[in-house]
C-alpha cells in the first residue's frame, strides 16, 4: 500500500494525445463524475486537441507538454499518445510527481520499458492501461476460475480473427480507417493486437512462458506481420494458444474474441459475445460487444482512481506489465522476426 490521495478533492487529470482512442478514455473519465476534473488536453495537432476539448468540456488545450506542465496543477496524466512518445511523457510526469495511466504498450520494446521503469521508480504511481482483461466477460470468467469452478487448467486457447485489414465491398479497409498507423507499424499483430490476448491469458491462467511462435506478413502494403500464432504453457505445463489475424476473408471486421478453457472440473467458452460454463452446473451470460468495449476503458480508469484514493496496488502496474511485454518479446524471438529498426 502507498499513501492514499485526499478523497475530498477531485483528481485533476490531463490527457496526452487526442487521437481516435482518446474518445474512449475521455468517456471513462467523464463517467467518474465529480471524483475527477479534466483540466487539459495536449496534442501536437491543435485541431484534434480542440475537438476533444469541445466534446468533453475540457477548459484548456496545449500543443506542447512543457507549456501544459508549467501552466496546470495536475494530479494524474492519462497517456493516450503514440507508443514512441510514452517514455517521454512518463518521465516528464515523474519529474513533477504526477501519477500516470499509460496506454499499452508501455514503450516500443521490452528493453525500453525495463529502462523506463528503473528511471522512474519511486517517483510516481505508474499503471499501464491494458484494458482487454477489464472486459466484463473476462472479469466474470476470472471470478469463475477464482471460485474453483473450472478446477485446474488443462488447455486454453484464444483467437482474434477478423477481416479488418482487407478491402470491403466498397474498397475501404476498416482497420486502417480506424487506426491508420497500423498499416506502417513494424511490429503489428503481436505487439499491437495480440499483446492484449497474451495479457488476458496471463490474467486467467497465471504466468506463462513461450514455447514457440509463427508469424507472417501476408499483405504487400502492410509493413508488419498480419498473421501470428503463439504457443505457450502454464507453470504446470498446460498448453495455451494465442492466435490472430485481421486479414481473414469472409470474417466480420471487428468480431469479439473466441476463447476456450478446459479445466479438471468444468470448461468455459466465449464466442459470439456469449460466455458459457460447461459441465456439471452449466450456465451462460450474453454481452453487448460495444458496451463491453467501452466498459473495459471505464473499468481501467475507475481502477486507477480507486487505487490512487485507497493506496492499493494497481492490477496492471508497470512492473507487473513487464511480464506481458516479455511474452511479446519472446514471441517475436520464437517466430524468428527481427527487433524494431530505429529511425526507419
Amino acid at each position: 500500500m502507498t499513501a492514499p490521495r485526499e478523497k475530498s478533492k477531485p483528481l485533476k487529470v490531463a490527457l496526452a494525445g487526442a487521437g481516435m482512442i482518446s474518445w474512449y478514455h475521455l468517456v471513462g473519465w467523464r463517467n467518474l463524475g465529480a471524483r475527477v476534473r479534466l483540466v487539459a488536453v495536449c496534442d501536437p495537432d491543435a485541431a484534434k486537441g480542440a475537438r476533444r476539448a469541445e466534446e468533453f468540456s475540457i477548459p484548456r488545450v496545449y500543443r506542447d507538454a512543457d507549456a501544459m506542465f508549467a501552466a496546470e496543477a495536475i494530479d494524474a496524466l492519462d497517456v493516450a499518445s503514440p507508443r514512441e512518445t510514452h517514455a517521454g511523457w512518463v518521465e516528464a510526469a515523474a519529474a513533477r510527481g504526477i501519477d500516470v495511466l499509460c496506454q499499452k504498450p508501455m514503450t516500443p520494446t521490452l528493453a525500453e520499458a525495463e529502462a523506463l521503469v528503473r528511471r522512474v521508480e519511486g517517483k510516481l504511481r505508474f499503471m499501464v492501461h491494458e484494458n482487454w482483461r477489464f472486459r466484463p466477460w473476462y472479469r466474470e470468467l476470472k471470478r469463475w476460475i477464482a471460485a474453483g469452478e473450472l478446477g485446474e487448467v488443462l488447455l486454453a486457447r484464444i483467437a482474434m480473427i477478423s477481416s479488418g485489414m482487407l478491402p470491403d465491398e466498397s474498397g475501404r479497409r476498416p482497420a486502417f480507417e480506424r487506426q491508420p498507423f497500423m498499416q506502417h507499424e513494424e511490429r503489428l499483430m503481436i505487439a499491437e493486437v495480440l499483446i492484449h490476448h497474451l495479457d488476458v491469458m496471463r490474467f486467467l491462467c497465471g504466468e506463462l512462458s513461450v514455447v514457440g511462435a509463427r508469424a507472417a506478413r501476408t499483405i504487400a502494403d502492410v509493413r508488419g506481420e498480419t498473421v501470428a500464432a503463439i504457443f505457450l504453457e502454464t507453470a504446470a505445463g498446460a498448453p495455451v494458444d494465442v492466435m490472430g489475424t485481421m486479414a481473414a476473408a469472409g470474417y466480420p471486421t471487428r468480431p469479439p474474441d473466441r476463447l476456450e478453457i478446459v479445466g479438471t472440473k468444468a470448461s468455459a467458452a466465449f464466442a459470439d459475445s456469449e460466455l458459457r460454463l460447461l459441465g456439471p452446473s452449466p450456465r451462460s451470460q450474453s454481452y453487448d460487444k460495444d458496451r463491453g468495449y467501452q466498459g473495459s476503458f471505464d473499468g481501467v480508469i475507475a481502477h486507477f482512481v480507486d487505487c490512487l484514493e485507497s493506496g492499493a496496488p494497481f492490477e496492471t502496474d508497470a512492473t507487473e506489465n513487464l511480464a506481458t511485454l516479455r511474452l511479446v518479446e519472446d514471441a517475436y524471438r520464437a517466430a524468428g522476426l527481427p527487433g524494431p529498426h530505429k529511425g526507419v
